[in-house]
């Protein structure tokens, strides 16, 4: 099948029509596009500094759109179908992209995002029950724990504070005593920054490696966030390593993620070694606080500029009976408030790009992909696709509530990802986001208070170009 070439896209904003329609590079076909040699250098800075300014306007329209980048040949799928045929019917003909990995695998090792093979399917397997439901409800009352002594904290503190950060401090906080019963929340600063670091070293893609220059060149990426994360593992395999002597010990020890990891397996072959922990805690750390947090900095954005929809979630949980209700429970009373952070999660996916390789040639009704081909899904390009969504950029709670929600497409909608690799922390993420959402609502109120509206920039997740400046009011 022939598609329009890709091109470099330039910044635009989309009208707003009835609901609020936040601002969002929407796509350029430039003039180069008939030159692929130029279109691909051209693009080059915009994957560097935001990969969402180098998708085309003609991907928001077409099921599947082909070019090369450096000789390499690519395939954006945003048929659904064909989604599902790739990625998870013929998911056992998918490997790793080599970019990805070369951009991950240093900090990850064999977390589960970068393990392959024999690897990941130990790993899945043994850690899987881990996120069943007795357990990730047995993570409430923590989630709940740590919302509520940081949300006393705003409730004295400044006023007018960058979200972005203050929210990514509380993801952490939260994931932390949910990971290791807060046995390292007194280096929290200090780990927050190194977190930090570790974050912005994962996001980026050197230009090497884009280009394709020989492995004995040293890539500065790696050179930058070295010292982070080695201090980020170290603080970890302590924490795992003083765990094990305790449970050696005989010792009683919290039931947290930490522990169960450490227990986690049928069999002794099954068993994770320390090393396997620490690179699945780290992991979790760079897919669970980062994605969550700025879900959550995007669904306090989108209500800010929604009256109608904040002032129902507000009644919504004002509503609980969070004394008397466990919080694992919450999430079942506050549909409007969930269907708030789905819609933000489809404007604003946890994961913009989902990448694999074909080892096979794919032949799909009028798809043909040739074995080789680096074929991705990006749900930043699924969730906005004029084909699958009425009024694409506009935030519209109500299609996640009630009824509604049973007219989305089963792979137009995919802010977890799909198939055997799907997001294996999606219901620990849901239930976090209700508790911390349900807290914050009840108690404050956020105004977002900057001239100039927040641009979406695509890190390892996409965050504002701001830090997302708010005005935080006590409600009465």
């Amino acid at each position: 099948m022939t598609t329009a070439p890709a091109s470099v896209s330039q910044p635009q904003l989309q009208a707003a029509a009835a609901q609020f329609a936040p601002p969002y590079p929407v796509g350029r076909d430039g003039p180069y596009q008939n030159f692929i040699w130029l279109r691909t250098l051209m693009q080059v800075p915009n994957m560097v500094r935001n990969p969402l300014e180098a998708f085309a306007k003609f991907q928001f329209d077409a099921p599947v759109s082909r070019y090369k980048l450096f000789h390499k040949p690519f395939a954006l799928i945003s048929d659904p179908q064909l989604i599902r045929h790739i990625f998870v019917e013929r998911a056992d003909i998918l490997a790793a992209e080599p970019l990805r990995q070369k951009v991950l695998r240093p900090a990850l090792r064999d977390g589960m995002l970068t393990a392959e093979g024999d690897v990941w399917r130990r790993a899945r397997r043994t850690i899987a029950p881990i996120f069943a439901p007795r357990h990730v409800e047995g993570f409430a009352e923590a989630m709940q724990r740590a919302t509520t002594a940081f949300v006393d904290e705003m409730e004295t503190g400044p006023k007018q504070v960058n979200v972005a950060p203050v929210l990514a401090r509380l993801a952490y906080l939260v994931l932390s005593e949910t990971l290791f019963s807060g046995d390292i929340n007194e280096e929290s600063e200090t780990i927050l920054t190194h977190v930090a670091q570790f974050l912005e070293h994962l996001s980026n893609v050197d230009p090497l490696d884009l280009m394709g220059a020989p492995e004995w060149l040293p890539r500065p990426t790696l050179l930058r966030g070295r010292g982070s994360t080695h201090k980020l593992r170290e603080v970890v395999r302590e924490a795992a390593e003083k765990r094990e002597r305790r449970i050696a010990d005989g010792e009683d020890v919290p039931e947290d993620f930490l522990t169960l990891l450490l227990r986690a397996g049928d069999t002794e072959k099954d068993r994770l070694s320390i090393e396997e922990i620490e690179d699945n805690i780290i992991t979790f750390i760079a897919a669970g606080h980062e994605t969550t947090a700025r879900a959550l900095t995007w669904t306090l954005y989108l209500l800010a500029h929604d009256q109608p929809a904040r002032d129902r979630a507000e009644a919504e949980v004002d509503a609980l009976d969070l004394d008397n209700t466990p919080p694992h429970l919450w999430g079942a009373s506050m549909p409007w408030t969930t269907a708030c952070f789905e819609e933000s999660m489809r404007l604003f996916p946890p994961a913009a790009v989902i990448l694999r390789t074909l080892t096979e040639d794919v032949s799909y009704n009028e798809f043909d992909i040739p074995k080789g081909t680096n074929v991705y899904v990006s749900p930043w390009i699924l969730h906005r696709h004029t084909t699958l969504w009425e009024r694409p950029a506009e935030f519209d709670p109500s299609r996640f509530f009630a009824e509604a929600r049973n007219d989305i497409g089963r792979f137009a909608y995919l802010p977890f990802g799909m198939g055997p690799r799907v997001c294996i922390g999606a219901s620990f993420a849901m239930q976090e986001a209700q508790i911390i959402l349900a807290l914050l609502l009840r108690r404050l109120r956020f105004d977002y208070s900057a001239t100039r509206k927040p641009w979406p920039v695509m890190k390892i997740t996409i965050q504002p170009d701001n830090q997302m400046p708010m005005r935080i009011s006590r409600r009465t």
